[in-house]
């Protein structure tokens, strides 16, 4: 009997510590924490290089003739268009060559109209003028060449320059020797050479005609780029000679050059999109040209990015993507990660906490791709996660 008395004595007793820990538990309030779903999101598959804004993107503008600088429309630093004018040179000495070719294609036509129509006699006295004329133009094309050799050898101009008035000279030796053989032709009689020669003279003089027209047209100079006058290189007043720079603009559009290893430049193709970052900013761009052997210094093959328009100075070395294609993945934000010689985090089930292994992936921002340990949807902690443990009651803020 005393047994079954302290038996049920002993059970009162289990129940009431059982009650009394419960009513404990409900009493005490769960932590606060914050939570986040984990989503699957699309990523970028990238290859992620390093590059350099190349110095290309700086062009040089040049008149096609010599002449005086009468007039600059534009400052250092200051923007432009896609065919906004720069500067001009004096129109007049090319007006008086447009009078001089104009004048002598005239002659020319009318000689080979009476090659056609008129008598030996008037087309030899014709073919004559020719070769005086041809003769005067040879004369002044060498004095002006000598004039360039002194020139040169006084460092005023480059080589370029004399070599292309080298070649004026030796067009205008041809011109005279075609003309003389056509005046001897025609002097012996010889109608139909004579009527060819004089039809080559005529379309010579034309084509001398049309490039007095066209130098005259472009005596003022345009933009060819959309960009940002970066210096210029002359003031008015000044002489030129055909072909110097005279003004530089910085393109709106930039060039990257990167260097790819072997490996991974056949993952590269014309057209692939293309991320830069820069200052916290991100520019998209293209693929323009893929280099078809390894520099010979660095075995890396040469690719070329073209940019969207921006600012970023030439020589800046930027962090380039290339953008292989796109995958899902599950992602959290970094900060939920907690790491105790093994990498987890803090899932809500019910009104409690659970601890979950995790195996981590790419890094894209402020978050990160778990391949293994949770699922879509699951409650990740995000905030309060480093005062709680395993089986905590908590409470969900908003």
């Amino acid at each position: 009997m005393k047994k079954i008395v302290v038996l049920i004595l002993m059970m009162i007793l289990l129940l009431t510590g059982c009650q009394s820990q419960k009513q404990q538990e409900l009493e005490v309030p769960g932590k606060n924490v914050k939570v986040m779903q984990a989503e699957t999101k699309k990523y970028p598959l990238t290859l992620e290089y390093i590059g350099i804004v190349d110095s290309q993107d700086l062009r040089t503008s040049a008149f096609k003739t010599v002449g005086k600088i009468e007039e600059i429309y534009v400052k250092s630093g200051q923007r432009v268009k896609k065919g906004d004018r720069l500067m001009r040179i004096s129109e007049d000495d090319l007006k008086t060559k447009v009078d001089i070719g104009k004048a002598q294609y005239e002659m020319a036509k009318t000689q080979y109209d009476m090659a056609v129509n008129g008598p030996v006699q008037e087309d030899i006295n014709k073919a004559k003028i020719e070769v005086e004329i041809a003769e005067r133009n040879y004369i002044d094309a060498k004095d002006n060449y000598e004039k360039y050799e002194k020139l040169m050898e006084a460092g005023a101009i480059s080589l370029q320059q004399l070599q292309n008035n080298k070649l004026e000279l030796d067009l205008e030796e041809k011109k005279l020797n075609s003309v003389r053989e056509a005046y001897n032709k025609v002097s012996r009689g010889t109608r139909e050479e004579e009527l060819e020669v004089s039809k080559k003279q005529m379309d010579i003089a034309f084509a001398s005609y049309q490039q007095s027209q066209d130098l005259l047209e472009n005596s003022g100079l345009r933009s060819e780029i959309e960009g940002v006058v970066s210096e210029i290189l002359v003031k008015e007043g000044d002489h030129i000679t055909q072909g110097m720079p005279v003004i530089a603009i910085k393109s709106d559009e930039s060039t990257i050059k990167v260097g790819v290893n072997n490996e991974d430049v056949s993952k590269i193709v014309l057209g692939m999109g293309v991320m830069v970052k820069h200052q916290g900013n991100e520019i998209k761009g293209k693929v323009e040209t893929i280099a078809s052997i390894p520099s010979h210094q660095s075995s890396l093959y040469e690719v070329k990015i073209n940019l969207e328009p921006n600012s970023i100075p030439i020589g800046t070395l930027l962090d380039v993507f290339f953008i292989l294609g796109e995958e899902e993945g599950l992602f959290v934000p970094m900060n939920s990660l907690l790491n105790e010689g093994f990498d987890y985090v803090y899932l809500v089930q019910e009104d409690k906490v659970v601890m979950r292994e995790v195996v981590l992936g790419e890094v894209f921002g402020n978050e990160i791709e778990v391949k293994k340990g949770i699922n879509p949807g699951d409650k990740v902690v995000v905030e309060g996660m480093r005062s709680v443990k395993s089986n905590d009651r908590v409470e969900i803020k908003e």
